[in-house]
């Protein structure tokens, strides 16, 4: 749907308006986005015109989310979906708190690299924006955009400086363009983001790379099931003891694998009672150290010359 049949169906809702409309349009078809984010919505004006873009493409689906006082809005996003009939091209969430939630919800579901954009509309604060790129960066897909909405916004200079808990921030925050912050030090110096636009109140990054592709993660759940192996030396002997004579087989039948993918692996016990840098051999084999069982008590100065006494 273009965006100009958006807005003869929607009429004049708060944001954005049609020229920003537009501009989500060309982005999201000229890039064939098609699996969107969108964290915060307000009104839905935003989701009507970038789910209208996703029906132009033909395939995908946007999620929206925002906290559950958007269903008290006039209008709501929920009625301007169906103004569209844009619908069945958007799974909005309501959460009590924040969108943060879901996103974490989404990667529990395994949602890893699976979006091809996410625009975050709404949070304003270092800290819930900040968190959110965090996120969304474990869910973009290689190539996939995040788009910054305000970056230029203060609460200092917004229609809520003089409520009560914006009075209460520290002047610092109250001043500060938070979200251009997160824009700045977490997107801009991310070195697997790329191509930065800004475009008045937009910043645009693009993700470069798969950082969280299922390989890396698979081999990274290799590293979880070596790490779990570890904790539990820690305090079974036995366990322990078999990590010793065949560490292969014994992180495998905790991992899920074969002790094939563990063949290179092997334990070694420290004095130590503090994490030590598992060593990787010329040939391969690397080697993690247990540290000092919790069962065991080194005597101490005092207690060996005890025993040399009696």
């Amino acid at each position: 749907m273009s965006p100009d049949e958006v807005c003869a169906r929607i009429g004049d809702v708060p944001f954005p308006r049609l020229r920003q409309g537009r501009r989500f349009y060309d982005f999201i078809t000229a890039n064939h986005l098609s699996v969107g984010l969108e964290l915060g919505f307000m009104h839905g004006g935003s989701t009507a015109y970038l789910a209208g873009a996703i029906q132009e493409l033909g395939c995908g689906g946007l999620t929206a989310i925002d906290v559950v006082a958007s269903r008290e809005r006039v209008p709501s996003v929920d009625h301007l979906l169906r103004l569209t009939g844009l619908s069945d091209w958007v799974q909005v969430y309501y959460e009590p708190t924040s969108f943060n939630w879901r996103l974490m919800r989404l990667l529990e579901a395994g949602r890893y690299e699976s979006f091809d954009f996410c625009y975050i509309h709404s949070g304003h604060t270092w800290y819930e924006v900040g968190l959110a790129f965090c996120l969304v960066e474990r869910l973009l897909k290689s190539g996939g955009w995040v788009v910054f909405n305000d970056l230029h916004y203060s609460f200092r200079e917004s229609k809520g400086r003089d409520e009560s808990w914006v009075k209460r921030l520290p002047e610092d925050e109250q001043i500060v363009p938070q979200v251009e912050r997160v824009f700045e030090l977490l997107a801009e110096a991310n070195p697997y983001f790329g191509s930065y636009r800004r475009l008045g109140r937009f910043g645009f990054a693009q993700k470069q790379c798969a950082i969280w592709s299922d390989e890396r993660r698979a081999h990274h759940r290799k590293e979880m099931a070596i790490c779990r192996a570890v904790e539990r030396a820690h305090f079974e002997p036995e366990f322990r003891q078999a990590l010793l004579l065949s560490p292969a087989q014994t992180v495998s039948s905790i991992a899920g694998g074969t002790a094939q993918e563990f063949g290179n692996l092997r334990f070694a016990e420290t004095d130590y009672i503090a994490p030590v840098s598992p060593t990787i051999s010329e040939s391969g084999e690397t080697t993690v150290y247990l540290d000092r069982a919790a069962w065991v008590r080194r005597p101490s100065e005092a207690d060996l010359q005890r025993m040399l006494d009696e």
